[in-house]
């Protein structure tokens, strides 16, 4: 290995510590297999083969990690991915990794995949390698595929599975299908069948056959009753499985069957079939399931053929098996011995000699290299008493960075022999200890050497943006340009550690951009400053031949001169540079100068002077007073007070020089405070005007929310506990008070007054809904010049569902009820006049409708007691009336038992709900024209009334 390789950074799932591997191996490409594959087998930590084997793809390669692992949650790793891999997407890894699964005998885990939701072909495959029971009761009663389901029910010999399937199974045709395969059950085990079967068509089915085992029986021998749609649909039935009989594709005829014997069943148990076709459908059918019983015997003999070729390649898989689980001392002379043999067995036919060779070749390494590391783990076991004892020196080591390689080197060296030798417990409990100490300081190391990296790079981050706001910045200067270079120079020497190359890089960059930026524009301002020197020049001297021209003048007029004199100083301080070789000459004179004419004009600042100092007495005066007025909480007057002293300061001239600024604060300071506090106060108002007005704009909205309620007694509560809350709320700014308040009242006067109208409301809802109805039913009936138009196919659902909506309409008072009811009466009566062929047989046909009339009006008649008097009480008085019910109830008492009143009693009640259920169909039925409507509906109408006068007798008696 050249010296480039060793410096060359070492792959993860290469390193020696097992937590990096698990990282390497989240970080490996899914393309990675065979990486995966040589971690998964020969990795000293069993959690690394775990995850290697959770993310594997190769089917043959994890059934021989089940077959040949000694840690039992690898194993379990491995079969849960052959699971995995058997639900996956990709057809030929799902199928070699049910064919791993059925070969290692899970049969728990294809069950599951036969149970699974996905492709039809890889579920049936897997029921098919299912020959458990229990199992193939579960993929009977909960396979999503119906294929699966059906196979399984076929594969099942046991009755008690079968029975199960037909309770609890959750699809009709596994159910039906496994009812009819279990042998002939007892009446009562049917009738259970009947009752607690979790599947409709299972009910039906065992009904069926229940009926049928009835029938055999003698009976009295009565002529069925043949509904032509029954027959025609049976007749259906017979076709669709006459069909099967010939159709080609049988995993379709096996699914179609099911169905179709769902329907058969579901048929005969609500329908009469007449024998012949029930013969002819059992044929048909017998015919059908011979065929897929056929189907299957021939699945079962390409199985065989596959188990005997799998007994042809058993021995050299078992070959193939030894060689993968040789361990031990002997090993090199066992494989040795196995290599032999193979070469002694007979030659393999090139349909399969290459896999099994491909496996034979790789177990043989595999062999290998478990047999050269075990060598030199036993040669490295020999020193593990010396390296122990040296890991616990490297332990109590002072300076670790002194000893870190070297832990490095024995920590390897150690993982080598424990992956092939097992080591003394005592030797492990100590060198555990002394590495737990070692990984310790090794961890604190690497977190220092973290947090001082990520220190770094924010130091570094925030200065090269300091930098890049200072070089971009407008009124750059020359001398602040010059330090932005020295900066820049610094950082890029002065780096240090950072958390990655790529930091640096970026860092780099942005500094010499920086750089970049801003060495232009030095230059440029290198030569402005020099031009800018130059021509300073003769400003200095015009400033000079100025300032020795007021010397002649200053006696005279000093006030002239000294301000002058000031704006000439404050002139020269803008255009002091100059070259060098000139500026000192320049600068003497315009002193001189300087010097001359403030000797003239003494004695005009001595006077000056005095009145600054009245000045600052003045000013002193009104910092006093502003200052006791600063904590008044008079805030209107105070206000005005300060504005005054503020605007007496204004008319106060200038202060003695060095006092300005601090009589100014003083000032300003008293003045702040207040106005501060005045502030502070406003807004501390304007706060809780905010907060009120809050509370109550939220009144407001749930006010207009109740103002359109219907749940009136409730609203009407509400409504006033928020009246109520609205009184303690405070107030809120002026010009929002009287907004919100004529909101809040508009939405309870709102309220209010659709309180007040509640039941005229709600009754115009009500009418509005029957009308609606109404004008739905008559914009069915033609056009008068439409009188020739053929009735539309679908007049008879069309008419039905707008009888529906007009039957399902509110209630309403008989007053209202009644012209709404007429005219639907005659819209439909209309309908049935125009087109009475699409009505006729069907419940809106008049004769039909008249025959429920009569019926209904015998029904209710046949209520009312035969020896009911037909006297009425209209005409007798009160005393009469009470004498009467006294009569009564002392006869009924007299008979005495109270069991004979509970028995009357619930006589009445049953009559009276039957009278209610002929009221309710009476108002359902068709339309029928008025002359016979008419008397029918008098009849009816009588019949209630008597009953209803007898009942209101029945019970003035038993009070």
């Amino acid at each position: 290995m050249g010296i480039l390789d060793k410096l060359r950074p070492q792959a993860k799932w290469k390193h020696p510590d097992p937590a990096t591997r698990l990282e390497g191996i989240q970080e490996l490409e899914d393309t990675d297999q065979d990486v995966l594959a040589t971690l998964a087998r020969e990795d000293a930590d069993a959690r690394v083969r775990r995850a290697a084997a959770a993310r594997l793809a190769d089917a043959a390669l994890l059934a021989a990690l089940v077959r040949n692992e000694t840690d039992e949650e690898v194993r379990a790793a491995a079969v849960e991915r052959l699971a995995a891999l058997a639900g996956g997407a990709d057809e030929g890894i799902a199928h070699a990794a049910i064919a791993a699964l059925a070969a290692l005998g899970r049969e728990r885990e294809l069950a599951a995949v036969a149970r699974a939701a996905g492709h039809d072909a890889r579920r049936r495959a897997a029921a098919e390698r299912v020959a458990d029971p229990k199992a193939l009761g579960g993929i009977a009663r909960h396979a999503a595929e119906p294929g699966a389901r059906l196979l399984a029910v076929e594969r099942l010999a046991d009755a008690a599975e079968l029975q199960d399937v037909v309770l609890r199974g959750e699809f009709a045709d596994a159910a039906v299908a496994a009812l009819d395969r279990l042998p002939a059950l007892a009446a009562a085990d049917l009738a259970a069948i009947g009752q607690k079967a979790r599947t409709k068509a299972a009910q039906k089915r065992a009904r069926a056959l229940l009926r049928a085992q009835e029938a055999a029986a003698p009976a009295a021998a009565a002529e069925p009753e043949y509904r032509e749609a029954d027959q025609q649909r049976a007749a259906e039935l017979v076709g669709q499985m006459e069909a099967l009989g010939t159709a080609g594709d049988i995993q379709a005829v096996r699914e179609a069957y099911a169905a179709a014997r769902v329907a058969w069943v579901e048929l005969l148990a609500d329908a009469e079939v007449r024998s012949e076709t029930v013969t002819r459908f059992e044929q048909l059918s017998e015919a059908v399931r011979q065929r897929l019983a056929a189907d299957e015997a021939a699945r079962a003999e390409t199985a065989r053929q596959a188990e005997a070729l799998a007994r042809e390649q058993a021995d050299r898989a078992a070959v193939c098996a030894e060689v993968e689980a040789l361990i031990g001392e002997d090993l090199a002379d066992r494989l040795a011995a196995a290599r032999a043999t193979w070469e002694g067995m007979p030659p393999m036919p090139d349909t399969w000699a290459a896999s099994l060779q491909s496996r034979f070749d790789e177990a043989c390494r595999a062999a290998e290299r478990r047999h050269e590391r075990r060598v030199k783990a036993r040669e490295l076991a020999e020193r593990a008493p010396a390296l122990v004892a040296e890991v616990e020196v490297l332990a109590a080591a002072a300076e670790y960075a002194t000893v870190r390689n070297q832990w490095y080197a024995l920590r390897k060296q150690w993982q080598a022999i424990g992956r092939e030798v097992e080591v003394d417990a005592e030797l492990k409990t100590r060198y555990e200890a002394a590495a737990r100490a070692l990984e310790a300081r090794e961890q604190e190391v690497r977190d220092a050497r973290q947090h001082q990296q990520q220190e770094n790079l924010q130091r570094l981050q925030a200065l090269v943006q300091e930098l890049e706001t200072r070089a971009a910045a407008e009124s750059l200067t020359l001398k602040q340009a010059e330090q932005i270079l020295k900066d820049v120079k610094l950082a890029i020497g002065t780096m240090g550690p950072l958390p990655s190359k790529q930091d640096r890089d970026d860092l780099t960059v942005r500094l010499q951009a920086v750089r970049t930026a801003v060495q232009p524009r030095i230059q440029e301002m290198r030569e402005a400053e020099e031009w800018k020197r130059w021509a300073n020049v003769q400003i200095q001297e015009e400033l000079c031949a100025k300032m020795e021209a007021l010397i002649p003048n200053a006696e005279a007029e000093p006030e002239k001169a000294a301000t002058e004199m000031r704006q000439l100083q404050e002139k020269w301080k803008q255009v002091a540079a100059a070259p060098r070789s000139q500026a000192e000459a320049l600068w003497t004179r315009f002193k001189t100068a300087q010097q001359q004419v403030y000797e003239k004009c003494k004695d005009f600042f001595a006077q000056q002077a005095a009145e600054r100092q009245e000045n600052l007495k003045a000013k002193e005066a009104l910092c006093a007073r502003a200052e006791a007025l600063a904590d008044s909480t008079d805030w209107v007057a105070t206000a005005e007070a300060l504005k005054a002293l503020q605007a007496e300061w204004k008319a106060i001239g200038p202060v003695t020089r060095g006092h300005e600024k601090a009589v100014w604060e003083r000032f300003r300071a008293a003045c702040d405070r207040f106005f501060s506090r005045r502030h502070e106060d406003l807004k501390h108002r304007k706060h809780e005007w905010a907060d009120n007005l809050a509370k109550k704009e939220a009144l407001i909205a749930e006010a207009e929310k109740l103002a359109e309620s219907t749940e009136w007694e409730a609203a009407a509560q509400r409504i006033k506990a928020l009246q109520a809350e609205w009184k303690k709320i405070g107030p809120v700014r002026r010009n929002k008070s009287e907004v919100v308040w004529q909101r809040f009242r508009a939405a309870c006067d709102t309220f209010f007054e659709r309180f007040k109208n509640r039941d005229q409301a709600a009754l115009a809802g009500k009418v509005h809904d029957r009308e609606a109805a109404v004008a739905e039913i008559e914009a069915l009936v033609p056009a008068a010049d439409a009188a020739d138009a053929p009735a539309p196919d679908d007049l008879y659902a069309r008419v039905q569902a707008a009888r529906a909506r007009w039957l399902q309409g509110p209630d309403l008072p008989r007053h209202v009820l009644m012209p709404l009811a007429d005219r639907v009466n005659a819209a439909m009566l209309a309908l049935v006049a125009r087109w009475p062929e699409a009505f006729t047989g069907t419940e809106l046909d008049t004769e039909v409708t008249r025959k429920k009339m009569e019926k209904l009006v015998a029904k209710v008649e046949a209520l009312i007691p035969a020896g009911e008097a037909r006297e009425s009480t209209a005409n007798l008085s009160p005393a009469e009336l009470l004498a009467r019910q006294w009569r009564e109830a002392l006869a009924a008492n007299t008979m005495g038992a109270g069991a004979a009143r509970q028995a009357e009693e619930a006589r009445q009640r049953a009559a009276e709900q039957e009278l209610r259920s002929a009221q309710a169909a009476w108002l359902r039925l068709g339309p029928v024209p008025a002359e016979l409507r008419k008397p029918l509906q008098e009849r009816f109408d009588r019949a209630v009334r008597r009953f209803q006068e007898h009942r209101r007798r029945h019970l003035a008696k038993s009070m």
